[in-house]
């Protein structure tokens, strides 16, 4: 496994072992986006940004508001830019979310990553990326509870092994709890104790409560001249209210379990590194921490073992991409609403599944159609049970029983959701959609999007030789035939002159190809297809 090294920190922050860390910072410096350890000294900058995913469309930074998939999309931009910097091309990705990353997260992550040209080849929960990073540690049947705890998000998971692959079997969170928050907190509790011509910088704060972790005390410059002493007790006294509410999330993992018991302890991110944090994990659970990984790259690690086991370099692991939670729809028993599950929980992706219902009453004219995804085991109106979206379906007036229906999900490795309802009796299909969230809501804004990420990205696509007529070829293989069907449907009526030219030339290149030339010719048009993986 190779480590790319994507940005340099502070010689002061590399010595406390964060040389392998990329912060999630997008800063405004005089007009210009910058982004990791230079992003994370300025004033006006955004931190956490895949925190905002659940409920947040849009953000704002110096006085400008702009979507959060343009925020995200310019940071895999600049990712993609400085791997492809240090000779490397990033065109595809197993991207890794928090565990409790609802379907509007997940596809909105996509999208991202897509605005950015990166394809996603699957989107794998960090914590079961964190298992895989330590997999050799762990035998089948066994159970591991992963802590993780980073910047900006909790997400505690109980995962088995089972025949090589992690399994969740239980998972908890809280979606604004992070080091980001803790900072606040420390800085609150200091805050009095700073001259009244100076200020705290948050930036030496939290680097002062790094230190904090292997030192008793340590000096904080203060802007505007002066130190600050702060002590490893004044940091825990601070945190320890936060500390405490990481319980809730452990106890409710252990409480859905019918044994309880744990056999490894792993710990995440660079939260969990904070000793009265370790300390009361291990009391709590009464289980020492898995070594041998480092909590900041753990995730990191486990999703290159993915990227490996789906593009078949690794073949002594498996891995597969499976549902976190139960998804279904709403259906009325008696005036009740109750979870009616058609993908379970744990289902490997890609998942199809079909159920039939009925309207309430005859001669009903349409039905609401929800999606829900969450826990059927939990009363209906649990918190973990969320409606993602709903749509009314027009029906024939009929009784009952003539004017049933069926309902399908289709789930995409990328935890993508399609949903389609077909009349019963007549066959006709009366509704195709794929779930869709903030701006991807309208493909012209994505593309305006697009636009404005390539105005502002170091690296910009090359235009190839552009316009040919179309002539046809028999004997295309599937694959080529589905690569110019996805070029012509999903990306040619939404992208501009210029790439449609582009389209033509590579889809009329393939189509000439010849056998001895198809797969390059059909490789140049996936990688457009790929760099335009948002409109997919």
């Amino acid at each position: 496994m190779e480590t790319v090294t994507l940005d340099s920190p502070p010689q002061e922050w590399a010595a406390l072992g964060f040389d392998k860390v990329l912060p999630t910072v997008i800063a405004d410096i005089s007009g210009q986006l910058a982004f990791g350890w230079r992003a994370k000294r300025s004033p006006q900058r955004l931190e956490a940004v895949k925190r905002l995913f659940a409920s947040e469309e849009s953000v704002e930074l110096s006085g400008k508001s702009f979507p959060v998939e343009e925020a995200a999309g310019n940071f895999f931009r600049q990712i993609k830019s400085r791997a492809s910097e240090a000779g490397l091309s990033l065109d595809q990705a197993v991207v890794t979310i928090p565990a409790n990353s609802r379907g509007m997260a997940r596809y909105r992550t996509k999208i991202s990553a897509g605005l950015a040209g990166i394809e996603v080849l699957a989107l794998v929960n960090e914590p079961t990326a964190a298992a895989m990073a330590y997999g050799t540690r762990i035998k089948d049947g066994d159970r591991v509870l992963v802590f993780d705890w980073g910047g900006g998000t909790l997400d505690v998971t109980i995962l088995r092994r089972v025949a090589g692959v992690f399994m969740e079997e239980a998972s908890k969170g809280v979606q604004k709890l992070g080091g980001i928050d803790l900072d606040q907190a420390f800085a609150a509790a200091v805050q009095n104790r700073v001259p009244s011509d100076s200020h705290l910088d948050l930036f030496d704060l939290e680097r002062a409560k790094v230190i904090l972790s292997s030192q008793e005390s340590t000096i904080i410059p203060l802007v505007g001249g002066g130190t600050l002493e702060v002590t490893r007790s004044d940091l825990e006294a601070s945190i320890r209210p936060l500390i405490l509410r990481t319980q809730e999330p452990v106890r409710r993992c252990l409480a859905d379990l019918s044994d309880p018991k744990i056999d490894h302890l792993v710990l995440v991110g660079g939260s969990s590194k904070i000793p009265m944090v370790q300390r009361y994990i291990r009391e709590m659970l009464r289980l020492d921490v898995i070594s041998g990984v480092d909590p900041m790259t753990a995730v990191a690690e486990g999703a290159a073992l993915a990227a490996g086991i789906l593009t078949g370099e690794i073949s002594d692991y498996d891995f597969f991409v499976g549902t976190e939670h139960a998804l279904g729809t709403v259906v009325h028993d008696g005036g009740v609403p109750r979870f009616s599950v058609l993908i379970p929980r744990n289902t490997k992706l890609p998942a199809s599944a079909t159920d039939f219902y009925e309207p309430v009453h005859d001669d009903q004219e349409s039905a609401i159609v929800r999606v829900m995804e969450g826990d059927p085991e939990q009363a209906f109106e649990h918190e973990d049970n969320v409606i993602l979206k709903e749509w009314e379906v027009q029906l024939e007036k009929r009784s009952r029983a003539q004017a049933g229906f069926s309902i399908t999900f289709e789930y995409d490795v990328d935890g993508i959701l399609h949903v389609k309802v077909v009349d019963n009796m007549t066959q006709l299909k009366l509704m195709d959609e794929q779930l869709t969230f903030g701006a991807a809501r309208s493909k012209q804004d994505l593309v305006d999007i697009r636009r404005r990420i390539d105005q502002s990205s170091v690296l910009t696509d090359d235009v190839a030789d552009q316009g040919a007529k179309e002539s046809t070829r028999s004997g295309l293989s599937e694959q080529s035939r589905e690569a110019v069907r996805r070029a012509k449907e999903k990306i040619y009526p939404f992208v501009d002159d210029s790439i449609q030219k582009l389209l033509d030339h590579q889809i009329e290149s393939l189509l000439r190809s010849g056998p001895d030339g198809e797969v390059a010719a059909r490789d140049q048009l996936e990688q457009t297809i790929r760099d335009h993986a948002y409109l997919l």
